[in-house]
């Protein structure tokens, strides 16, 4: 057998014997995930112990009381909007999304742009407020005598301490010189 007949023989085997080891691998992996299920029933660890702390966190949130939430708005002196909350006060649920609306009307016949600035009362509230869409993640820009309404969209965080049941979320709304 000359040296060219036995290289391509050795190759041939090689590539078997690699072919061998990939199915072995692949049976191998597919039989650790009945092995890992058992093993997270019997621990309970892995996926069954997350779907625990997730029913376990929806138990908390539904058993913490409505939280009263109000909702207000000063404009800084010489700006001429008109901003008002279309709802005043609503009982909101931990972990459920809220959505109210704010209405603005610039009521001047000039281009005014302004930024809202949100406040909490108690201070301490705003950490579990979890805004997902406001008004005053930007600044906004009216023509003379528009009125727009604007979404503001969020959620109480379920570590909310108990012994906060009550929020204002309130809204200062300032001019922004040379943005009109």
């Amino acid at each position: 057998m000359d040296s060219h007949q036995h290289s391509a023989r050795d190759n041939m085997v090689l590539l078997l014997k690699l072919l061998l080891l990939a199915c072995v691998m692949f049976v191998f992996a597919w039989g650790l995930i009945p092995v890992y299920d058992a093993l997270c029933r019997i621990t309970g660890l892995g996926r069954l112990q997350q779907a625990d702390t997730v029913s376990q966190a929806r138990a908390a949130a539904s058993k913490h009381a409505p939280i009263t939430m109000r909702f207000d708005a000063t404009v800084q002196p010489g700006l001429p909007w008109q901003v008002r909350p279309l709802t005043s006060t609503l009982q909101a649920r931990v972990g459920e999304f809220v959505r109210v609306d704010y209405e603005i009307t610039n009521a001047s016949p000039h281009r005014v742009t302004g930024q809202a600035i949100p406040r909490y009362l108690p201070a301490a509230a705003g950490e579990y407020v979890k805004k997902l869409d406001c008004f005053c993640f930007a600044q906004q820009s009216f023509a003379p005598g528009e009125t727009r309404r604007f979404p503001v969209v969020f959620v109480i965080d379920r570590s909310v301490p108990d012994a906060i049941d009550s929020i204002t979320l309130a809204y200062s709304i300032f001019d922004v010189p040379g943005r009109s």
